[in-house]
């Protein structure tokens, strides 16, 4: 096959004609082509090739076709198959009709690509006594198109080996029933092709799922809030490390994989913890405690027999883990010469609260006394959660300590203004409980009328009790109608 550039007639060359004869200059490739002679009448082959929507019925290098008809100017849309019935992937592709002579050829143009200039053809020619001579011809130019020159030489080959068989196919339909009629042909199936998309969106989605749960809720990262303190948020309850002259204090341990992973950044760091201080006994801010062999573990008196009476499936086989240096009301300890406060509030989060103050740098660690940005987990078994206990104790730190930096239990650091809109939430969503409790409510009906999503906070995940739970709107209303159940005489 020719391409020409327009010849010297007075006129000058389109730009079609230009691109043409450059594409035929370049050295970027040899053309693909090829031709195969079919016993089909030339307006018989040319009337059924033309119905471009149905290509993909003979011609096995198309998938999908959207133009039922070749009209120069329009765009030409297409998907191809892969080169290999086994690479996983569909190629769509649009083109420019550029040249359309009936019974002759049909050209597209494909610039769709940066820096890419291809032309295919497909053309006939009679040979007469009912023959007709069928051809590919297709070339590709382009700094966008040499890098894959590999690729693109065996895709044309591809299209052109496919076109030429697709033709004998036709042959052996003609032969057959005397014409080349679209119903007479192979109907492609695309339910197995959806039922793969379906399913590789299922995957897709899983991955995508799992990464977003995995950065927002696995993923650890450190933060310096001061020289020697580090702040460790995610991969479980935040946790606090400061380091002194002769060793460290960590405040919560967190769970795995999130302990471990904090653990090895405090052995990369070289930091000999010889402290551990459990702000409360959940296994988010605990499990961790193992890791730490040589350390005293502190903590409120009561949480060694929290951690028996709702964990005792992990502690059983983590003795070592359990704090024995307790702490009844209050205690000061020394990093070196930093100055390290505990307290216990009254009962709060649980009952075996405490909260950490460094007076130096004005840092609060609260434990899940406070969850910063996220719907809380209100703990209902025994030794669980005060709605009025955290309410009083986030006013009373917002009070004392104005402009401290609060690490919370969960979430990113928080001001004391955080505290209080906290403490706000956790008044109004006590008070619809307790409004459910006097209008007799039940437990379902009240979680339905006390909307808690205006406040806007994010979900959390949480294992406890050995199964995967939610801190939501929806469960806070619910947890708190049956904690408020508790002060409320004669409540069910």
């Amino acid at each position: 096959m020719n391409v020409t550039a327009q010849q010297s007639s007075g006129t000058s060359p389109t730009a079609d004609q230009l691109k043409a004869a450059k594409l035929m200059a370049s050295k970027d490739m040899v053309p693909v082509q090829g031709t195969v002679d079919v016993d089909i009448p030339i307006d018989t082959l040319w009337a059924s090739f033309i119905q471009a929507n149905h290509w993909q019925q003979w011609n096995d290098c198309f998938f999908w076709v959207r133009n039922k008809d070749l009209v120069v100017g329009q765009h030409l849309i297409w998907t191809f198959q892969p080169i290999k019935p086994w690479l996983p992937y569909k190629m769509w592709s649009i083109a420019n009709i550029v040249e359309y002579v009936p019974q002759q050829k049909v050209t597209w143009e494909v610039t769709a690509l940066p820096g890419m200039y291809a032309r295919h053809t497909y053309h006939v020619e009679d040979l007469g006594n009912g023959r007709t001579r069928f051809g590919s011809w297709e070339q590709g130019m382009g700094w966008g198109f040499r890098p894959m020159l590999w690729f693109w030489l065996r895709h044309f080959t591809f299209v052109k080996d496919e076109s030429l068989k697709g033709a004998l196919k036709l042959q052996e339909q003609y032969k057959k029933t005397g014409k080349l009629d679209p119903a007479d042909m192979r109907k492609r199936s695309y339910t197995r092709f959806w039922i793969i998309v379906f399913f590789l969106l299922l995957l897709l989605g899983g991955l995508v799922a799992a990464g977003v749960f995995y950065e927002k809720y696995v993923r650890m990262h450190a933060t310096e809030l001061s020289p020697g303190v580090h702040a460790f948020f995610g991969g479980g309850g935040n946790s606090l490390l400061v380091e002194g002259q002769g060793g460290a204090l960590l405040v919560d341990t967190k769970f795995p994989p999130g302990s471990n992973t904090l653990h090895s950044w405090i052995e990369k760091h070289d930091v000999p913890v010889n402290m551990v201080v459990n702000t409360h006994y959940h296994y988010d801010h605990t499990q961790g405690n193992s890791l730490y062999p040589g350390a005293t573990k502190i903590a409120q008196n009561d949480v060694p027999a929290l951690m028996r009476q709702n964990d005792n499936d992990w502690w059983g086989s983590h003795q070592q883990g359990i704090p024995t240096d307790l702490v009844s009301d209050r205690r000061v300890l020394h990093v070196g010469d930093v100055e390290v406060r505990l307290e216990h509030p009254p009962a709060a989060h649980t009952f075996g609260d405490l909260w950490v103050f460094l007076p130096k740098q004005n840092i609060v660690a609260t434990g899940d006394i406070l969850f910063n940005e996220y719907y809380p987990f209100l703990d209902q078994p025994e030794g669980g959660t005060s709605i009025e206990g955290m309410i009083d104790v986030l006013r009373v730190l917002a009070h004392d300590h104005p402009d401290a930096r609060f690490l919370p239990g969960h979430g990113p650091l928080a001001s004391s203004a955080d505290l209080l809109r906290y403490a706000n939430y956790l008044e109004a969503m006590q008070a619809e409980a307790r409004a459910a409790h006097a209008q007799g409510l039940s437990v379902d009906q009240a979680a339905a009328r006390n909307d808690l999503s205006n406040w806007h906070l994010s979900v959390l995940p949480s294992f406890h009790h050995r199964k995967m739970i939610w801190s939501t709107a929806a469960n806070d209303a619910r947890w708190a109608y049956v904690l408020t159940a508790r002060s409320i005489p004669n409540a069910e």
